[in-house]
């Protein structure tokens, strides 16, 4: 398959795929760029996605994380395979529309255990590095 694209979805179609042949049933996807993840958030969702096929925290503006998700192998190895075959690339679309999803409420639940939502924070270029350190110094000034 020769691809025209850089996208996401292609890694995560090639760790489907090895994870298949692997015999696992899911998978929990994080993104690199969130380097401030807390465990209890992943711990969360993993307790909260037994009898789901997929957990996917979802913001009040129904904006989904596909990048901090778990996604059952098999399904979403034939969604990412059928998207990319037809240049779909939106990393939601790998979500089956007959699969049984628990989307999470982030503001309502997850902020509970991650209070400033750092799980959430990505860093991907050099002003979010600069943003992100004036937070922390905001952040900690409050704590003094």
């Amino acid at each position: 398959m020769k691809l025209k694209t850089s996208s996401p979805l292609l890694g995560l179609y090639t760790a489907f795929k090895e994870l298949q042949k692997l015999g696992y049933k899911k998978v929990f996807v994080l993104s690199c760029d969130n380097p401030f993840i807390k465990f209890e958030v992943i711990e969360y969702i993993i307790k909260f996605c037994k009898g789901f096929d997929c957990c996917i925290p979802k913001w009040e503006n129904n904006f989904l994380e596909p990048l901090f998700a778990i996604y059952p192998i098999d399904k979403a190895y034939e969604t990412s395979l059928r998207n990319i075959t037809q240049d779909l690339y939106k990393l939601t679309k790998i979500i089956g529309l007959d699969w049984k999803i628990n989307y999470i409420p982030i503001q309502q639940k997850i902020k509970v255990i991650d209070s400033k939502l750092m799980s959430f924070k990505n860093i991907n270029k050099p002003e979010d590095i600069k943003n992100l350190e004036l937070t922390l110094v905001k952040n900690n000034k409050k704590k003094d």
